[in-house]
């Protein structure tokens, strides 16, 4: 909004009233509505023009400007003259309070002169955002080819330099197509930076909290859920230079998989542990090889005996290996516990108390859960 106002100041003579801590909100587009009853119709960052044909007194214009807030509208322009001759305190306050910015237009100025100019801009920056994305694309296709599209987004005014992380949006089992949700999705947030590489739906993180991230992708989640599209997300680490884009979203890739397991559905690859291990590019038929080897005769046991040592023996394993822990867990005493692994003992033909052994079990359970 504020990058508006800068061309405005002059060739038009617009001044600032009101809201100036508001002026980093992005504008989208230009609206023309002389009734507050219309505002229900904005989708938010629109620019709203007033002449005030409709104008009845103070309180009206106050609850014009509540509801254009209510809105999320980048700012209000009102073009004083025959109908409105002063803007009333009350506003003015109001929208200092809100950060909602609030303009003044001289009667003289032509409104169709001032809106084309003004949609002009906004178009050329909608234009240069279609470029971000274009070359972020490419960081993906062709991550070895990272300097062209680095030195292009520094061009079109992109920081290179910072704190980023790849989001992965990944539809199961719903007919929606990308188009669908990324429009939802802007619509939610304008400004997002969000395309399509191969099945993906990915979105750019940036500058972002840990804490805030986990908030973002819940809301995602549930944004989703609202309109019955079922979709799993992953979030791979954070990088500090765009040309490692290839490195964030990879991780967040090979997490896909987990998030199935997952209420909500989400998945953070910081939080990962041993499964960063077997992600890294080990080949699958290595990995459920070990996973057969480590566990497959105690599996095969369970299926044939309708047992349940598999769910003890991963229970143990994942608190703290306490014995006493997993007879509370399975409402036993110690000694039912300690027969079952004695059980495992024999099938397995190695110790579950042995330190290597605990780890080459869990890493085999983590192995089951990606297949």
């Amino acid at each position: 909004m504020g990058y508006l106002y800068e061309k405005s100041i002059h060739l038009y003579d617009m001044k600032l009233l009101a809201g100036k801590d508001g002026l980093d909100h992005p504008a989208e587009w230009i609206h023309m509505i002389e009734s507050s009853e219309s505002a229900s119709f904005l989708h938010g960052n629109e620019v709203v023009f007033l002449t005030g044909l409709l104008y009845q007194g103070e309180r009206w214009i106050l609850e014009y400007a509540r509801r254009l807030k209510e809105r999320h509208c980048a700012g209000l322009v009102i073009n004083v003259g025959p109908y409105i001759k002063k803007i009333p305190p009350s506003v003015i306050s109001y929208c200092d309070a809100e950060q909602f910015p609030l303009f003044l237009l001289p009667w003289e100025v032509h409104l169709v002169d001032i809106t084309r100019y003004l949609c002009r801009f906004i178009i050329n920056e909608e234009k240069k955002k279609e470029s971000v994305l274009n070359y972020l694309q490419q960081l993906l296709i062709v991550p070895h080819e990272s300097q062209a599209p680095c030195l292009a987004l520094e061009h079109s005014g992109f920081c290179v330099e910072g704190a980023f992380r790849a989001c992965i949006i990944r539809e199961t089992h719903t007919d929606k197509d990308h188009d669908a949700i990324m429009a939802l999705l802007k619509l939610w947030k304008s400004q997002l930076l969000i395309f399509t590489y191969h099945q993906d739906i990915v979105i750019l993180l940036s500058h972002m909290a840990f804490q805030d991230i986990k908030q973002f992708a819940e809301d995602v989640y549930h944004l989703m859920k609202d309109k019955h599209i079922a979709v799993s997300i992953s979030i791979g680490s954070e990088i500090h230079h765009i040309s490692q884009l290839y490195v964030t979203y990879m991780q967040a890739s090979s997490i896909q998989i987990l998030a199935k397991g997952q209420q909500p559905p989400v998945v953070y690859y910081d939080n990962m542990g041993l499964y960063k291990l077997l992600l890294n590019g080990t080949p699958p038929s290595i990995l459920q090889h070990f996973y057969e080897d480590t566990l497959g005769p105690l599996r095969a046991y369970d299926e044939t005996h309708q047992s349940h040592l598999m769910e003890t023996l991963r229970y143990y394993l994942e608190h703290d290996c306490s014995i006493k822990e997993t007879a509370a867990h399975e409402v036993v005493h110690r000694n039912t516990i300690l027969y079952k692994f004695n059980k495992i003992d024999q099938i397995l033909g190695t110790s579950v108390y042995s330190e290597e052994n605990k780890l080459a079990m869990m890493m085999a359970f983590k192995i089951k859960d990606l297949f």
